[in-house]
Parts: structure tokens; C-alpha cells; sequence
């Protein structure tokens, strides 16, 4: 699950409450530990942040659903695309085909 939070100080202890609640209606035990925090603000917000969510902090990249998530839009492209491009490239060298059916 990927949440955009606009005031994440405020917002995140509510967000805590929301997914415990959610792991007891639904009895899954979700594990707060494995929770990611990904930042897209200056270093005086974050070290705020830090000191109010139990997450985990400070990566610059998140593989969500087999996507790179970068901090920055402009590594999007470098992230993804073209290692998917290098792929094909090798496929195509070594002439695998794929059959459907």
C-alpha cells in the first residue's frame, strides 16, 4: 500500500491508528517495523518527522509493484525504463522467442 501524506507530522500517528485498526477487523497482524517512510521534503521536516513515526527512513529508492519509486522524478527514467530496455535487448540478442497460446 502507498500512502501520500500532505502533513505527515500531524497525520501520521493518525495513519499508525488507522493500519492497527485495520490489522484487528481484518486479523491480520501487520507489522509496523517493515513500514517505510519516503520523503519528499527538505532535512528540517524530515528530522521532525523522525522524531514522530516509528518508520523506516532516509532510502532513495522504494520497489513498489516491481517499479523503482526515486525521490527524484528525474531518475525515474534511468531507474526503470532503460533496465527494462537492457532486458528486451537481451532477449532480442539471444533470439528467445515466446510463444501464445
Amino acid at each position: 500500500m502507498v500512502l501520500y501524506l500532505e502533513n505527515p507530522i500531524i497525520l501520521a500517528k493518525k495513519q499508525l491508528e488507522l493500519i492497527n485498526n485495520f490489522g484487528k477487523v481484518s486479523r491480520y497482524k501487520i507489522n509496523v517495523q517493515k513500514l517505510v517512510a519516503f520523503f519528499y521534503t527538505n532535512t528540517q521536516v524530515k528530522s521532525q518527522i523522525r522524531n514522530a513515526i516509528p518508520f523506516t527512513t532516509d532510502r532513495k529508492r522504494i520497489k513498489y509493484l516491481g517499479i523503482q519509486l526515486t525521490r527524484d522524478v528525474k531518475d525515474l527514467y534511468n531507474e526503470n525504463y532503460q533496465h527494462c530496455s537492457k532486458k528486451l535487448e537481451m532477449i532480442q540478442r539471444n533470439e528467445k522467442t515466446f510463444r501464445v497460446h
